[in-house]
Formats: C-alpha cells, sequence, structure tokens
C-alpha cells in the first residue's frame, strides 16, 4: 500500500501559497470596489456620474489630498489614506470623516490604526454642539443685482434651539474670497470665470442675522433637516476636513449652493444632489431639490427688519405717521397738541414705529451725537410705560413654492401685417408679468434669454438674444427713499431705415417708483443706451431717453403699461414704443400671455415708420 504523505504535502504547500495570493485579491477587490463607491467619490467631491476617464475632483487644493494624482484617482488616494492611517495618528484628527468611513468598511482597519485623540477636532464639535441642522435661504434684494437670486447656508442647532436662541447656533457658509479693490465689472467677470477661490467659513448665526436681516434687509427662511445624529456627525467630520481649502468658485455653478449640496450628498449618500444641477445651481432650485427628497421637517420664516419696520407703519392712520416721523426727527413733537391728545396705547405705538425708524436709518447713516441722543429720549419715553408690541406680519408665499426658474414659451402673433410663431427659452430666472408667489413684486431678472421666430413664408431669424435683464422698483414713501433702476445686455431686431437689422446693444437708467395702489408700482426712470447698428452713419450711437410705466398685480393676473423714447445724439433717429401687457397664471409652473406694442420711428431723412405687434404666449417654467 501506497502511502497518501507526499502527497498531502505538496497539497499543503499549494494552500499556503495560494492563500496569501487569495487575501491579497480579495483585499484588491474591496480597495477597487471601495474607490468607486459613491460615499469615497463624495468625501473626494469627484462627480459619482463620472467615468473613469474623466474623474476630477471639484477641490482645486492640493493641500487636500495625500497622493499626488488623489484629485483624478480616488483609488490611489484611498491607499494613500490608508497608509497614513496606519503611520501617523495624526491623518485621524486631519481627516475624520474619511477615518469613519474606512474603519466602517475595511475589516479590522482600526486594530491595525494606534488610536490618537484629536482634541482641536472635539473642541470644535464641542463648541458647535450640534444636534441638528437647518438650511437657510436669504431671498433677493432688490438693489443688489449679486444678491437677486439669493444665497443658501447651513445653521447648525445646538440642542433644545426652538425653545431657547438661535443665538448659540453657528451658520456655515461657502463664498468667494474677493480681492480687496475689484470693481464691479472685474468682480463680475471673475465670479463667471472662477477667478476667485472659495472656502467654507463658520460664524456665529446672530452675525448673519445681522448680515442679512438687518444690513441687506433679506428675509430669511429657515428649512429644518431631518438629519440623523449619525448623518450630522458624518458631515461636520467632512466639513473640518475641508478648512482652509480652496475650491474655484463660480457665481452659476459651483457657488454656494453646489457646495452645501455636496455637503448633503457626504451626509446621506444615494441622494444624488448635486448630480441635479450639471450646468446651473440656483440657489432657489437647490432648496427645491433637498424637499423633493423629504429631507425638510419643518420651515421657519424670519422677516427682516425693514419688513418688520413695514408692517409695524402700516398699523398707523396717516396722521399718526405724520408724527412717527416728525418725532424720528424732532424729540419737540412729544409736547404738541396732537400728540399729547392721544391715548397712551396711541403713543406707544407712535413712540415705537419712530423708535424703530431711528435705528433703520442709523444703521446706514452711521450714530451722529444727535440722532443718538434722540433715540435715547424715545427709548426712554417707551420704558415709562412698557407693554409688548405685536407687529402682525403676513408670511409670503415660501419662496420653494413658486414658479420654476428656467422657462420656454412659444407665441403666435403678428408684425407689420405678417403672421409668425415664436419659441423662447429663458435660463432664469422672474420678469415682472411671470406668476408672483414666492417671489418679489417689482423685481425682474432674467439670463440667457433667446427668443426664435419664423415669419409667414419661411423667414426665420434670431429675434432676440437677452444674455441679462433686470428691474428694480423699489417704491418710494415719506419714510422710505430708495432708487429705481434697470439693466439690458442684449441682441435684438430693430427697425432701420427700411428693414429689420440685428443690432447689439447695452441700457441702462434709474429713476423712481411710487405706490399710488396697494399692489402697484408707477414709475419713470431716465435711460441711455448704447447701439451697434451696421444701418446708422456712426456704427456706435448713443441714444438718451425716457421710461415710464405701471405695473399692477391681481392675486392671478398682472397688467403692465409702459411708454419709451430713445433720441440718438448723432443720428437723428428717434424712437418711441407704447406697450400693453397682460399675464394670467393658469398653474403654479404654467401661464399665459398677451401684448401689444406700438412702434414709432423717426429718421434723419423725415421717414415716418409706424407700426404695431401683437402676440398671444403661452409659457412654462420647470
Amino acid at each position: 500500500m501506497k502511502s497518501n504523505i507526499p502527497n498531502l504535502s505538496i497539497t499543503l504547500i499549494i494552500l499556503m501559497l495560494l492563500t496569501p495570493v487569495k487575501a491579497y485579491s480579495e483585499q484588491y477587490e474591496t480597495i477597487t470596489q471601495l474607490s468607486k463607491s459613491e460615499e469615497w467619490r463624495g468625501l473626494l467631491h469627484i462627480d459619482v456620474e463620472s467615468s473613469d476617464s474623466a474623474l476630477k475632483s471639484y477641490v482645486d487644493d492640493s493641500k487636500f489630498f495625500l497622493s499626488a494624482d488623489g484629485s483624478t484617482n480616488p483609488r490611489s488616494e484611498l491607499l494613500a489614506t490608508i497608509k497614513a492611517l496606519k503611520s501617523n495618528g495624526k491623518t485621524q484628527c486631519r481627516y475624520p470623516a474619511r477615518t469613519l468611513f474606512l474603519f466602517s468598511r475595511i475589516e479590522n482597519l482600526k486594530q491595525e490604526v494606534t488610536p490618537f485623540e484629536c482634541k482641536d477636532y472635539l473642541d470644535w464639535r464641542s463648541t458647535l454642539n450640534t444636534t441638528s441642522v437647518v438650511l437657510v435661504f436669504a431671498s433677493a434684494q432688490l438693489n443688489s443685482p449679486s444678491s437677486m437670486y439669493g444665497h443658501t447656508f447651513l445653521r447648525f442647532d445646538p440642542e433644545n434651539v426652538e425653545q431657547g436662541s438661535t443665538y448659540l447656533s453657528y451658520a456655515l457658509n461657502f463664498g468667494a474670497t474677493v480681492t480687496e479693490g475689484d470693481n464691479g465689472f472685474l468682480y463680475a467677470a471673475k465670479g463667471l470665470t472662477g477667478g476667485y477661490p472659495g472656502q467654507f467659513a463658520a460664524n456665529p448665526y446672530f452675525e448673519k442675522i445681522k448680515e442679512y436681516s438687518r444690513l441687506e434687509n433679506r428675509d430669511l427662511w429657515e428649512y429644518k433637516l431631518n438629519l440623523t445624529a449619525d448623518e450630522i456627525n458624518m458631515m461636520l467630520a467632512h466639513i473640518w476636513e475641508l478648512q482652509g481649502i480652496n475650491f474655484d468658485y463660480y457665481f452659476f455653478d459651483e457657488n454656494c449652493s453646489f457646495r452645501l449640496l455636496e455637503l448633503l450628498d457626504v451626509a446621506r449618500p444615494g441622494l444624488g444632489l448635486a448630480n441635479h444641477f450639471p450646468v446651473t445651481a440656483m440657489p432657489l432650485d437647490t432648496v427645491r431639490v433637498v424637499e423633493q427628497v423629504n429631507l425638510v421637517s419643518s420651515v421657519y420664516y424670519r422677516a427682516s427688519v425693514l419688513t418688520e419696520l413695514k408692517a409695524q407703519l402700516a398699523m398707523l392712520t396717516n396722521d399718526e405717521k405724520n408724527l412717527a416721523l416728525a418725532l424720528s426727527e424732532d424729540i419737540k413733537v412729544l409736547d404738541s397738541p396732537e400728540f399729547i391728545k392721544l391715548t397712551t396705547k396711541q403713543q406707544q405705538l407712535i413712540l415705537d414705529s419712530a423708535y424703530r425708524y431711528l435705528r433703520y436709518q442709523n444703521t446706514f447713516n452711521g450714530r451722529a451725537k444727535d440722532t443718538t441722543r434722540r433715540s435715547f429720549l424715545l427709548l426712554r419715553r417707551l420704558n415709562e410705560n412698557p407693554s409688548e408690541l405685536i407687529i402682525p406680519i403676513d408670511v409670503p408665499v415660501r419662496p420653494d413654492l413658486g414658479h420654476k426658474t428656467t422657462m420656454v414659451g412659444a407665441s403666435i402673433g403678428e408684425t407689420q401685417d405678417t403672421p409668425f410663431i415664436e419659441f423662447q427659452y429663458r435660463g432664469s430666472y422672474h420678469d415682472l408679468l411671470d406668476p408672483m408667489p414666492g417671489y418679489y413684486e417689482g423685481m425682474s431678472l432674467n439670463m440667457v434669454n433667446v427668443m426664435i421666430r419664423a415669419y409667414k413664408g419661411g423667414d426665420i431669424e434670431l429675434a432676440k438674444l437677452e444674455l441679462l435683464d433686470i428691474t428694480s422698483l423699489s417704491a418710494r414713501d415719506r419714510f422710505f427713499s430708495p432708487w429705481s433702476w434697470q439693466a439690458n445686455i442684449s441682441l435684438e431686431q430693430q427697425w432701420t431705415i427700411d428693414k429689420n437689422v440685428l443690432v447689439t446693444q447695452g441700457s441702462g437708467g434709474g429713476g423712481v417708483s411710487y405706490q399710488p395702489l396697494d399692489n402697484s408700482y408707477l414709475f419713470l426712470m431716465v435711460t441711455g443706451r448704447l447701439e451697434f447698428n451696421r444701418k446708422f452713419d456712426h456704427y456706435a450711437a448713443i441714444a438718451p431717453g425716457l421710461h415710464a410705466g405701471f405695473l399692477y398685480y391681481w392675486p392671478k393676473t398682472t397688467l403692465l403699461i409702459e411708454a419709451e423714447q430713445y433720441q440718438f445724439l448723432f443720428d437723428q433717429t428717434k424712437r418711441s414704443r407704447v406697450s400693453l401687457q397682460q399675464s394670467l397664471q393658469i398653474g403654479v409652473n404654467d401661464s399665459i400671455r398677451f401684448s401689444a406694442d406700438f412702434y414709432h420711428i423717426d429718421t434723419q431723412d423725415n421717414v415716418n415708420n409706424a407700426f404695431q405687434e401683437l402676440k398671444l404666449e403661452y409659457r412654462h417654467y420647470f
């Protein structure tokens, strides 16, 4: 009988040789799969939908990566992180989110890493003391173009914040680091091309309230998120990793809102929030997406100081408003017969209104000695009969419940007795006649607005390519004196001499607006226009002008009547236009609009051209 001992020995030797190979193969497969996971790529800010040949992190700072090719090779960065964790305990403090992820996904890795106390990180977490997270949307500011799209940031709340004060909370903001001395044009150019680095910064929330609510007069909408304790822990760990790390900042895509969506994707993998915005990421649209994936548990409206002040002034009669204004200018009004004859309740309301108005004015005009003394005397008089004043503030429609910001339209019409159909696409985001719920009255901000027109007979033309169109109608009254203004840059068809000509133009102006009726604006602006027109004797022509109009809002429909005129300085051409437009909201994201425009053009050859254009349009917002 033959012995099986030699065969057994050979088998054992083969198994011993193959076991490390098998273990290595399994480890290689684990590392490869982890590097492709949504969680790991999220921690590196790499688009999870990118193909392996097009991987590129949004982080533009080599300090963030441990491997030379970490920004494009997630597997290389994962291996470098594991190696660093095993060789240097401080890596756990520099990358707490990566550490949490790898310890939970790689068996026995935690046992191979020497524990290290991360005092700075633990102190930071203790300072934040976060138990819940709130997404905050700062609404538009009418007189600031860069703020018209709104802004988002995160707020981190301690326990029982509803029963206490959010002044104990911290806010996390992502913004551009602007070079001191950059003018408006340079700021816009760099913001559009990624010329500014962007960083995350955490500040006490009361500083944000002061910045937005008091200094910029912007209402705040606070969306409490239903993140779990583990999700909040992962998000904060990753935020720590991003301290001092630069991203390229772009106004329309890699902006404040896009970066916050990436953080939420890290907190709750699988949402894919950032993937919703491959081209642009407007703050309002990002709020909608967060709501759509059921991340929001409750919403709170925080009115700005200006909103509160206007609501309080609306409680006064006309005579009481006159007294409040006079009292803010002269403390002796307290001894006037008109004031003395009022009841104590009326006097307190007028006193409080005058005091708040004076404080509001001092926010922007400094604290002159006489106004400071007047403010003190008003406050002392108020405290003689202390009472709690309840200001009724109507909560407006939430901005995320308004119409969506991209629009397509289809029209039929007639101009100069020629029928046409027109197709329109607008990238963003709201004009004066769009459905009002969720938006501010008197505000228009549109970018990339394209109109293609096809005439009966087969002719097709670019009717207009509007790069930028802004209108800000800020009503004036006895208390407030803001300016209204407009700006427009476009390519558009203009009837010149005997035909339509595609011209390039930039125009703008400023003036005043008033509200003769509730929900209405009557405005007048002095304007200027620079036009490049090949049919003019001088290719570049300048034209001063006037623009007047009346705007009225009903609950479901809006009326706009306009008249404008330009007089070109060198080509002796004068253009006049009278327009009537009426829109009707037929759904949250659908509307119908009728317009009638009447044109009159005088040329230097005394040729008069007059024609009208009628149009009926359907608009869908998405």
